[in-house]
């Protein structure tokens, strides 16, 4: 199995990391969040899964071990194949998941884009064991939800508001969504 894949970042490409490792350069199949911030020629490691099946051998890949994990997870639960796996995991956050698995919220889960209330409910009871909830208060949420309305994609409203978290631990909603705009406006 391959388990990492470390060189350089070509690009992306139609859902595609492109790496080249030497003589050969790699399309790893990876979520929209991952390595969306990388620049070209910068050198990268890829923590990989391989797939193969009757029709197709494929690398999927991501920016860390943890959302690898989670992938695995996911693609375990019947009916739920490694391209609605990464679909989801483009869609939120590895917090999310964990807490709303953990908690069996299945209508939490329902909300991600591609996740029907049959698929989420199978999910849970699948997985439920085998996360844990994660810290992700409820202001925090709020706010993701907030910037999604405004029309900022779910990865970027969480990614804004997990830093703007880190920059004002104590702020309120309405200073979080502010702080999280700020972020929103530097990508």
């Amino acid at each position: 199995m391959i388990e990492l894949v470390r060189g350089k970042f070509l690009g992306r490409s139609e859902g595609k990391v492109l790496v080249d490792i030497g003589n050969l350069v790699v399309g790893i199949i990876c979520d929209a969040e991952s390595f969306s911030e990388t620049k070209e020629g910068q050198e990268i490691i890829v923590f990989t899964k391989l797939i193969v099946t009757q029709e197709d051998i494929s690398i999927y890949g991501f920016d860390s071990k943890e959302k690898r994990d989670v992938f695995e997870k996911l693609i375990k639960v019947s009916k739920l194949g490694p391209k609605s796996a990464i679909k989801i995991l483009s869609s939120a956050s590895i917090e999310f998941l964990s807490t709303a698995i953990a908690n069996g919220d299945v209508e939490r889960l329902s909300s991600i884009p591609g996740i029907g209330r049959k698929t989420a409910e199978r999910i849970v009871a699948e997985l439920k064991d085998e996360f844990e909830p994660m810290q992700v208060d409820d202001v925090s949420l709020e706010a993701i939800e907030a910037l999604v309305s405004l029309g900022y994609a779910k990865t970027q409203a969480q990614n804004a508001v997990k830093q703007a978290r880190k920059e004002s631990p104590d702020a309120n909603l309405s200073k979080l969504i502010k702080e999280a705009l700020k972020i929103l406006s530097k990508m």
